[in-house]
């Protein structure tokens, strides 16, 4: 397991701790098969099972520039590294969470913890709803071939995002579909969450986000 991983799950950890949550890991035989990382407990009872991505800065031009002989142009044009990134998190959380939770009895929580200075919480909520959301109010419907495309069906089986800035110290920033009623009352009862708190997001159909932080 890499150091940013571990680095990552321990400060999930932490966080997940400082409610009063007890988290633990799944035991060496269980993870033979494909697992989240966590179940977390509340009063010793199950109460959701979290999973833990990290991310690193984007070396893809790193790389080119540092075989390229001198004067030679490198680059080129690619999928966006961020969305495509975010899309994959989304895609193998859910795998590990279907394995152990197939019957969605309990929530499942995504936690991504960022270490690429040049990506943010807004590109999380771009991949999800397939909106930009402007300043002045509007929306616009740019990043649709992600939100519509293979997690389309997937994403509705999180009901909890959590991104942490590896440079910034404190609380994760929180997406919070509303899907599932029940689910939601109690992330919000386990992390302490004024629902009222929270602005929603005017996505499209019936979809409903809302989110804490900026």
């Amino acid at each position: 397991m890499s150091k940013a991983k571990l680095n990552g799950e321990g400060r999930v950890s932490e966080f997940l701790s400082s409610f009063g949550l007890r988290v633990e890991r799944f035991t060496e035989a269980e993870m033979q098969h494909r697992t989240p990382d966590f179940r977390v407990f509340a009063n010793n009872e199950l109460a959701f099972y979290c999973e833990v991505k990290t991310t690193q800065e984007d070396e893809w031009l790193d790389k080119q520039l540092a075989v390229a002989a001198p004067l030679t142009l490198v680059g080129g044009s690619r999928p966006d590294p961020t969305d495509n990134r975010v899309s994959g998190h989304v895609h193998s959380a859910v795998r590990q969470f279907d394995a152990v939770n197939p019957l969605m009895d309990h929530p499942n929580v995504l936690a991504i913890v960022n270490g690429d200075d040049g990506a943010g919480f807004t590109d999380l909520i771009q991949v999800l709803t397939g909106d930009v959301y402007c300043d002045s109010g509007g929306v616009i419907p740019m990043f649709r071939k992600y939100s519509e495309g293979r997690i389309r069906e997937e994403k509705l089986r999180i009901r909890l995002y959590l991104w942490f800035n590896e440079w910034k110290p404190g609380d994760p920033q929180k997406l919070f579909p509303e899907f599932h009623a029940v689910h939601h009352a109690g992330l919000c009862r386990y992390l302490r969450v004024d629902p009222a708190a929270m602005k929603r997001l005017p996505t499209y159909h019936l979809q409903r986000f809302r989110r804490i932080g900026r």
